[in-house]
């Protein structure tokens, strides 16, 4: 048995000295990796940062420890943490109110008036997030109301110190931060955020009042997407066009949120009711219309309208349900219509009819189209790095590329560039970078260059995005080959 346990820690000795693990000790940590662009939390925030939620909440730390306005500050993934030496208590500990600093524009609601940033409301399923936070004390006010970003199919609402959101795709209640800390760090961090990056722009532009009431109906997975903003309607309410419906209340109480009769002034087919002659045994169920006339509603159409608001949302059957294809089947209410789709494979059967679009034309309302974005020197933001400024001429480079919007630090995606590198004796090679991804970012590794350069050699290199423009957007810089360790 001795043998045997002698054997065994020999066997670890040497994985450890062959590649730094321990296996022997009794009371060793347990190995990490830390991910590229992350830090160690600084020992003088430790202790808050684990009281907020550590990296589960925070995100991981992006930084070292610096100084900002007589703070020692350390941005994590998602927040900016800050130690006051002068306070006292708990007063000492602080988020850095980053949303202060971000351009998110005066939100105005239909009749022209800005609301005070302590009335927005916060949205509901951010509550307990919220809480979590310590409220106010560490979350700061609201800046925004709750609003749907198209772009990433998520809620999200912006306040002083940190951001939620919460993907519509995720369970309900489900809820994050947004990634305060990478956008406001931009450029000067190396860090890439998971799938919550920071969108503005879209967020501001696709305002929604009526988002809390439609998200526990069903959300614009059921409804579609909003058309249009919210506007004033002649009869005094407040109205807002989706793909599938119009939601409508009054302009002082959002929560009293009610759906136009779309399929009637659209002008849906509309039928004659009659008397009950088919029971659920039958799959369909009777809904009464006029005294003991009415029509007659598929089962899987009644359990749509049961888990989606009811008939208070739907409104009564126009008609008996009817076929508009070979495989596809219709059948209207006061306020939206449901499709059948029977072909086969189809996964999501039931849909509502999109309406939004004909109730537009015919109320002459222009559909809401965010304004395009036309990438120049001026718009844009273009960094270049390369992985190494000094290199043997056996190692290989590495280049990244960095490209945002100008004015809110959005990261442009699908952009590619040509990276030319000029050498010492005027030769120059040709290369060519991948799309930037989602966070704006590219990278290309490239192989030592052959034949090899000689000791204090310096390699120029020049990146210029690939798109059609009357100047070419380029960027330069160098690195130098340096054959002594």
């Amino acid at each position: 048995m001795k043998r045997s346990r002698g054997l065994i820690c020999w066997v670890a000795l040497m994985v450890l000295l062959a590649g730094g693990l321990s296996a022997c000790a009794s009371h060793s940590a347990p190995v990490t990796i830390q991910q590229p662009g992350t830090f160690s939390v600084d020992p003088l925030l430790r202790e808050f940062y684990a009281s907020l939620g550590g990296e589960e909440i925070l995100g991981p730390a992006i930084t070292a420890l610096f100084s900002l306005d007589n703070l020692q500050c350390q941005y994590t993934q998602n927040v900016l943490m800050c130690f006051d030496p002068l306070a006292q208590g708990i007063q000492r500990f602080s988020l850095y109110p980053l949303g202060r600093t971000f351009d998110l524009g005066d939100f105005t609601d239909a009749s022209g008036m800005t609301a005070p940033e302590n009335e927005y409301p916060i949205y509901e399923e951010f509550t307990d997030l919220y809480q979590r936070l310590y409220g106010s004390q560490y979350v700061g006010k609201p800046l925004t109301p709750p609003r749907f970003n198209p772009n990433k199919n998520r809620i999200e609402q912006y306040f002083e110190n940190v951001g939620f959101y919460r993907n519509l795709d995720d369970p309900q209640g489900q809820a994050y931060l947004l990634s305060y800390g990478v956008f406001a760090c931009s450029a000067d961090c190396r860090f890439s955020p998971p799938a919550s990056a920071i969108v503005i722009r879209n967020v501001v532009e696709m305002e929604q009042p009526f988002l809390p009431r439609l998200v526990r109906l069903g959300g614009v997975k059921v409804f579609g997407l909003p058309l249009t903003h919210a506007y004033l309607t002649a009869d005094g309410f407040r109205e807002q066009v989706y793909e599938n419906v119009v939601l409508y209340a009054p302009p002082d109480n959002p929560n009293a949120v009610r759906l136009r009769p779309a399929a009637v002034l659209v002008g849906m087919p509309a039928g004659q009711p009659m008397p009950r002659r088919y029971s659920e045994a039958d799959g369909v169920v009777f809904y009464p219309v006029e005294g003991e006339n009415g029509f007659h509603v598929p089962l899987v159409f009644d359990r749509f309208i049961a888990s989606h608001g009811g008939m208070e949302i739907s409104g009564v059957p126009l008609s008996e349900p009817y076929r508009i294809g070979d495989n596809l089947y219709r059948q209207c209410f006061e306020n939206y219509c449901l499709d059948y789709d029977n072909r086969p494979g189809t996964t999501e059967r039931v849909r509502m009819t999109a309406l939004g679009r004909e109730y537009l034309k015919m109320n002459g309302t222009a559909v809401s189209q965010p304004a395009p974005f036309e990438i120049t020197a001026e718009t844009i933001r273009l960094v270049i790095s390369a992985a190494k400024p000094r290199l043997t001429a056996e190692e290989p480079q590495q280049f990244e590329m960095l490209l945002l919007r100008e004015n809110d630090h959005q990261p442009l995606s699908s952009v590619e560039a040509t990276l030319t590198l000029t050498l010492p004796d005027g030769r120059q090679a040709l290369y060519y970078l991948p799309p930037t991804d989602a966070q704006g970012r590219s990278v290309l590794r490239i192989a030592p260059l052959q034949p090899a350069l000689s000791n204090g050699s310096v390699v120029a290199f020049r990146v210029c995005l690939n798109i059609p423009a009357e100047q070419p957007i380029c960027k330069a810089d160098s690195y130098l080959i340096w054959n002594y360790r």
